[in-house]
């Protein structure tokens, strides 16, 4: 077994509300600059540059991911174990979304599909940042049907995560695991309160801007960087572990 460092949460310039500067090769340098051996692409209601940010990395893994907002604007992240797998969800979530009209960049931000070296190959004409038709129960199953992780985001935040959304852990849903953000620091007493909600906790930045990422991460005990380790992980199975860093 290995310790692997992983942030898994971070934006591309794909999400509106990510900086320009989110481009795969910036990302993966960044990551390896804070020593970083993970990390996930989770732009808001898509996997559009997921595969890009994968074709980019040298010396780190990349899972393909995405921040999906519920109908309650619930997110949950999903975590797919491929970019394949990750493009059939994104495919399915995007295409339930309504088309980014006339003043929706000036007002959310500007959508790029980036290439693996960092070039503009288009823009997403889908509002990404509205929320789909979906309950987070469906969201859930969703990420389950195209063989992914479903995490419960930033559980801390009152806005955005499902507690502050609903005003409960809804624990029937069937969530893998939840995600604290860069603000709870792993001694933070409240700690206790979402590990009440009997699932693996994971730590990640939610970057939206280069110099956050690395900022919160989980310490995976591992085999290796991979999306069938991180599984195992979650588990706890044979001597695997996560852990907040």
């Amino acid at each position: 077994m290995r310790l692997c460092f992983a942030d898994l949460h971070v934006h591309t310039a794909l999400s509106p509300c990510a900086d320009d500067e989110m481009t795969p090769p910036r990302i993966v340098e960044r990551a390896l600059a804070e020593g970083l051996g993970m990390i996930a692409v989770c732009d808001h209601n898509t996997t559009g540059n997921a595969a890009a940010v994968q074709a980019a990395a040298d010396g780190l893994a990349v899972i393909a991911g995405m921040e999906v907002t519920s109908l309650e604007e619930c997110h949950v992240v999903g975590l797919f174990p491929d970019a394949a797998c990750a493009a059939a969800a994104g495919a399915e979530v995007t295409g339930l979304l309504p088309a980014a009209g006339e003043g929706y960049a000036d007002f959310f931000g500007e959508q790029h599909l980036l290439a693996a070296d960092g070039t503009r190959r288009g823009a997403e004409p889908a509002a990404l940042a509205t929320a789909t038709p979906l309950d987070v129960g469906a969201v859930v199953a969703l990420v389950h049907r195209h063989g992914g992780l479903a995490v419960a985001a930033h559980v801390d935040r009152r806005s955005f995560g499902v507690v502050g959304q609903l005003g409960f852990f809804p624990a029937e849903a069937g969530f893998d695991a939840v995600e604290v953000s860069r603000h709870v620091t792993p001694d933070s007493p409240k700690l206790a309160e979402y590990a009440a909600y009997g699932l693996p906790l994971l730590r990640s930045s939610d970057s939206h801007t280069l110099d956050t990422i690395g900022s919160a991460r989980t310490a995976l005990r591992v085999a290796a960087p991979t999306f069938a380790e991180l599984v195992l992980a979650l588990r706890g199975a044979d001597g695997r572990s996560v852990a907040l860093a």
